[in-house]
């Protein structure tokens, strides 16, 4: 059978709730930054071409190749595949939605199956869609294998763990009691396929994406590779859905096999794409010292929880090649963490900012403002100063983006401030709520408000006189020359008027803020 993998152009991509008209703040597209590959669904196609090699395999990255709808359907009506498999968040919903409408148009008779995390979040609306034969909640690549392997040989596919139907969703709909499984966030409704062993999955084939530029936005300008050591996150952030909460690693030995394949294949850069790459200090050093004693040198960087992190965790991993760490701090006061229970303290954020500055190792730090108990724009402030005072080399900051299956989402509904049916009619019908936007919580702050303090904040922290000079004399090539200029362009750009600049690059401020925290892990359920 043809197979298709579909990473859908991203032209309808929600966007957060905003005060002023979309195209007043039109700007920059992440894309334009760089981007990051489609690992889950590269998973999925790698094990199918594993395991049921008498398939005919095919995989589309729309974002990496920055392919639209137009020229996806034509290169659909020449493949004439027989299975089109697309990855989906809810954001990406409307253009997910639209490829499985295009598949059916081209090639009547196909099977089209949504992926990816909306199905987990979702799983009801998404089995109700038209466009879709099927769904797989959960981790696709055992579920989809057998959904392709039973369509070819006319079995039901219905009894295949982890793969939906309309008809099928329907059983769990009328139990009384959810899935109560600890390995799963509470809010997992049916039961989703998971791998219990990381290791039973080939590593993902990048022959079929090796034609795309990935580049990390912050990274130093080489050609990306993003790589998983690990699978879940334990922590229950409020604010945060992702579904697995039971932590499984891969064997080393099977991780740096894969590294040296992707260097081999001339990749520059490896990000460690892990929900919690640095569970524990003793991960970390382990880590390192596999990498040591196999003498590879490459160039790295991962995304963790400051609260796991010591300085010699940071000695050894600059050691090994670590260029840099991305952290969640969030917020900038002890009451806040509390809140929110990252389970850490600004003290503790504050030391790990300051060994790393010392150890030489690049920092992101990740902030969001808006949350329930920043009541005062003098709140916020606060916050942005810790920010500033910290001094990581970059920072992403977020309004707080009030996501279902989250705590923080449920109290905002018990206090009325936004009506959760909104969610569910957008996913049962995308393309009828053009209008839908993410919510914020607005019980203090309103929407102006926390728009003019985000980018009073991204003023305060990039325009800096220090962080310009120490900027400046980083720049070593073209592409990290180009990042930063448009980033700068961001930074200077006036919220409340239109800009000429926005015109030429024709781009979205929103969304580029939206996505580059999808791929950070922010919102990986939506």
């Amino acid at each position: 059978m043809k197979v298709l993998f579909v990473n859908p152009p991203p032209e309808n991509t929600i966007l957060e709730q905003t005060s002023k008209k979309e195209e007043d703040s039109r700007f920059m597209e992440v894309e334009e930054l760089g981007s990051y590959p489609p690992l889950g669904l590269l998973y999925v196609a790698s094990f199918l071409e594993k395991k049921s090699p008498q398939h005919e395999i095919h995989f589309i990255d729309c974002v990496g190749e920055r392919i639209d709808h137009e020229i996806l359907k034509q290169r659909m009506k020449e493949l004439q595949p027989d299975v089109v498999g697309v990855t989906s968040f809810t954001i990406s919903l409307i253009d997910v939605v639209k490829v499985a409408r295009q598949a059916k148009e081209v090639s009547p008779n196909c099977h089209t199956v949504m992926g990816g995390h909306h199905p987990i979040a979702f799983p009801y609306e998404a089995a109700q869609l038209p466009e879709f034969d099927s769904i797989v909640v959960g981790e696709g690549e055992f579920a989809f294998n057998d959904l392709v392997n039973f369509l070819e040989e006319g079995k039901d596919i219905e009894q295949i763990h982890g793969v939906y139907t309309k008809r099928k969703i329907e059983v769990f709909r009328s139990k009384e009691n959810r899935l109560n499984d600890r390995r799963f966030l509470s809010k997992v409704m049916v039961p989703p396929a998971y791998i219990d062993n990381l290791d039973d999955l080939p590593v993902p084939n990048r022959n079929m994406i090796k034609h795309i530029p990935y580049r990390n936005p912050v990274g130093g300008g080489g050609r990306l590779a993003t790589i998983i050591t690990t699978r879940g996150c334990p922590y229950k952030c409020t604010y945060c859905d992702v579904p697995y909460k039971k932590y499984r690693k891969r064997d080393t030995k099977d991780v740096l096999d894969e590294v040296q394949a992707c260097l081999d294949m001339g990749y520059e850069e490896v990000h460690f794409y892990d929900d919690l790459f640095n569970i524990t200090a003793k991960k970390v050093i382990d880590f390192c010292d596999a990498i040591e004693e196999r003498g590879i040198q490459f160039t790295w960087d991962f995304r963790g929880r400051v609260n796991s992190v010591t300085r010699e965790s940071i000695v050894r991993a600059k050691r090994a090649g670590c260029r840099m760490m991305s952290f969640g701090v969030e917020t900038g006061t002890d009451h806040g963490l509390e809140y929110i229970k990252k389970q850490t303290t600004t003290e503790k954020a504050r030391e790990v900012f300051k060994w790393c500055r010392e150890l030489g190792v690049y920092t992101v730090a990740d902030f969001m403002l808006g949350f329930p108990f920043e009541k005062e724009e003098k709140d916020v402030i606060e916050s942005i100063d810790f920010l500033i005072d910290i001094d990581p080399d970059y920072c992403l900051i977020a309004i707080l983006m009030l996501l279902p299956n989250t705590e923080i989402y449920d109290e905002a509904v018990q206090k009325g401030l936004i009506d959760p049916q909104t969610w569910v009619d957008f996913a049962l019908d995308p393309e009828g709520n053009p209008d839908f936007r993410i919510d914020f919580w607005t019980e203090h702050l309103n929407v102006d408000q926390l728009e003019r303090l985000r980018h009073q904040s991204y003023k305060r922290f990039y325009l800096r006189p220090k962080y310009i000079l120490r900027e400046a004399l980083r720049i070593r090539n073209w592409q990290t020359l180009k990042n930063r200029i448009y980033g700068f362009l961001i930074m200077i750009k006036d919220p409340d008027r239109k800009n000429l600049w926005a015109k030429k690059f024709n781009v979205n401020i929103h969304k580029a803020a939206t996505e580059t925290f999808l791929y950070k892990g922010k919102i990986k359920g939506a």
